[in-house]
């Protein structure tokens, strides 16, 4: 009896040794199989990594060759197109490399920029009370909507080249930048917008009510346009004053686009979800090659 249980207690011994060396065994085989496994896949990682790499630098060297080609390109397809025009350009936005791209292609077509007036931020209570302060002192009326009634009397001066003392008090209030001349009436307004703060409200306090005024005030074509990285679009703010609008005009393309728009064409140009064409009807019509002879 004291045998067999010394036996039984050998062979369950042996048992469990053998199943102690089968997963020791076992494991060393996975763990290896394992390794071997990651290692050729991270080797197949690398390579494709790799290839998409050179295809990113490919495209990027072919992206430069386009935006190379639009520079060279868009001054021929502007020439001449604003001839002897006064336009206005008014940021309402922050994105003044926007303004001075929007005005340098509009130069380059021949146009005289007769003034760039930059609003400030008035997103705050701060600019609220000055600009109540600024009206207050300019028209001796209390405001019930200062920056509505603001914006009026910057839209005046703009477009019917009177009163640039008010624009003086403006600016010395910090509530604008002018430069140029303010003293002949304009027909033609450019309004660049764009916001990088988020949260921003500037477009329907400001813009609105100052296309509203400009119309009321004579302006002929009066045209929005904001830079392709615009955080905070306005565009959708101007579809609903029903005016022209550029969504790039940071770009050659948006540039050639806000040319055409300032020339009579309507439509809301660029690349984004909110524009309808690319290229203005009347320079893939080709018509602007007969201004060209």
């Amino acid at each position: 009896m004291l045998i067999d249980l010394k036996y039984h207690l050998i062979s369950l011994v042996a048992v469990f040794l053998a199943l102690a060396v089968g997963i020791v065994v076992g494991s060393s085989f996975l763990a290896g199989s394992s390794v071997k496994g990651l290692e050729k896949e991270f080797v197949k990682l690398r390579v494709e990594n790799r290839q998409q790499q050179l295809k990113i630098e490919g495209m990027k060297a072919e992206i430069n060759s386009h935006k190379e080609f639009d520079r060279a390109v868009a001054p021929y397809l502007v020439k001449d197109q604003l001839s002897w025009r006064r336009v206005a350009i008014i940021q309402t936005g922050d994105y003044s490399e926007a303004t001075q791209s929007a005005k340098a292609i509009m130069e380059s077509a021949g146009a005289r920029i007769a003034s760039v007036t930059t609003i400030s931020n008035l997103d705050s209570q701060s600019a609220y009370d000055r600009a109540r302060r600024a009206v207050e002192l300019i028209t001796d009326e209390t405001p019930a909507e200062p920056i509505g009634r603001l914006m009026g009397i910057v839209a005046n001066c703009i477009a019917t080249g009177t009163n640039p003392q008010a624009l003086s008090i403006l600016e010395e209030k910090g509530l604008l930048t002018a430069s140029g001349e303010y003293d002949r009436k304009v027909l033609r307004v450019l309004i660049v917008g764009g916001s990088r703060r988020r949260a921003s409200d500037q477009a329907v306090h400001v813009d609105l009510p100052l296309i509203d005024a400009l119309k009321t005030a004579g302006v002929v074509t009066l045209v929005g346009a904001e830079p392709l990285s615009a955080v905070t679009s306005y565009i959708p703010s101007y579809h609903r004053k029903a005016i022209p609008t550029v969504d790039n005009v940071d770009q050659p393309m948006g540039g050639v686009a806000l040319v055409y728009a300032m020339a009579g064409e309507t439509g809301n140009f660029g690349v984004k979800r909110s524009a309808d064409r690319v290229v203005p009807i009347y320079l893939e019509s080709g018509q602007w090659r007969q201004s060209q002879r």
